[in-house]
This record gives structure tokens, C-alpha cells and sequence, in this order.
């Protein structure tokens, strides 16, 4: 069991809610189209609590290519928004790399790179920013939920690794 492989920091939970447990902020690092039945699975525990998701709203098509599953001008972030329960403190963040781009643009000197994130909740805000920063690199608010289509595959903020005065400009050039 990987549990076991890395040691006693490592608990194995028996299922979603044993997951949450004492957990301060929820990651839902899911493909998109899961992630509406698991939200649906963890709703009670979701309350008061910050919600991440770096989900994209992709799929694979027949022919293995990359397909948007939203109408366009859809944002995976107001999808998301309307499956969670009221207090859900709600901020997309970290699916705006690829992973190998999110890797090895980590911790980046002399100037850390920006990963940008959008939520309309401003606590949400302060608390994924010290996610991001954790994770060795600027955080950076686009704007609202209704922004996050910014951060998505195909976004024009997607697998940028930029840093601070050009991430303001992008941003701010929006």
C-alpha cells in the first residue's frame, strides 16, 4: 500500500468523507467529468471549508484529441460553483500548468513564476494564495470564477510561466 511506502505522515482513508476528516481545504484534482458525482458524494463535508479544483472541462474525442465539454464562454469555474454547497469557499487554482510545466517551473530564481487563480471569494483567496506560495511560486488573481476560463486549456493564460510585471500585464490587459 503507498500509505505504508511513505511513512507515518501518510494516512490511507476508507473513502471521501474519511478523507476530509480534519482537512482544512479540499484539492479536487479529478477529471472534469467526475467531478460533478463526487462533489455530490462529499457536498456535507464541503461546507465552510476552501474548495481548489485544477480541473479543465476536457475530454478525449474518438480520435484522442483534446475536446472542450462546456458550451464556449462557459467557465468551468461557474460550473463548478453551482454543484457546490452554500459556504463552500470555492477558488480554481493549479490546473493552469501542465503537469511537467507546473514541475519544472516550480521555485524558479531569481524571480518565482506566477501561477494565477480566480474566485469570488476573498478569504478563498488568502488561503489558496498560501497554497500557491508553498508550492514555490507568485500567486496572481485574474479575477472572479467567471474568469477561470482564462486559467483552462485553450485560455490565454494557460501554460504561461511568466513573471510578476508580466502577469500583471496580462492580466490587467484582459
Amino acid at each position: 500500500m503507498l500509505a505504508a511506502k511513505i511513512g507515518p505522515a501518510a494516512v490511507a482513508a476508507a473513502d471521501n468523507d474519511d478523507a476530509l476528516r480534519g482537512a482544512d481545504a479540499v484539492v479536487l484534482a479529478l477529471r472534469f467529468g467526475v467531478l460533478q458525482s463526487v462533489i455530490g458524494e462529499i457536498t456535507g463535508s464541503l461546507t465552510d471549508r476552501l474548495v481548489v479544483v485544477p480541473s479543465n472541462p476536457v475530454s478525449l474525442d474518438a480520435q484522442g484529441n483534446v475536446v472542450r465539454v462546456l458550451p464556449e464562454g462557459q467557465s468551468s469555474g461557474e460550473v463548478v460553483a453551482g454543484w457546490l454547497p452554500a459556504g463552500a469557499r470555492l477558488a480554481m487554482a493549479f490546473g493552469s500548468m501542465s503537469a511537467k510545466l507546473f514541475e519544472s517551473s516550480s521555485n524558479r530564481s531569481p524571480e518565482l513564476a506566477v501561477l494565477f487563480y480566480a474566485t469570488d471569494d476573498d478569504r478563498a483567496g488568502e488561503e489558496v494564495e498560501q497554497l500557491i506560495r508553498t508550492a514555490g511560486f507568485e500567486p496572481l488573481k485574474v479575477g472572479g470564477i467567471d474568469q477561470s476560463t482564462r486559467l483552462e486549456v485553450g485560455g490565454d493564460l494557460h501554460d504561461r510561466v511568466v513573471g510578476s510585471a508580466e502577469a500583471r500585464s496580462l492580466v490587467g490587459g484582459a
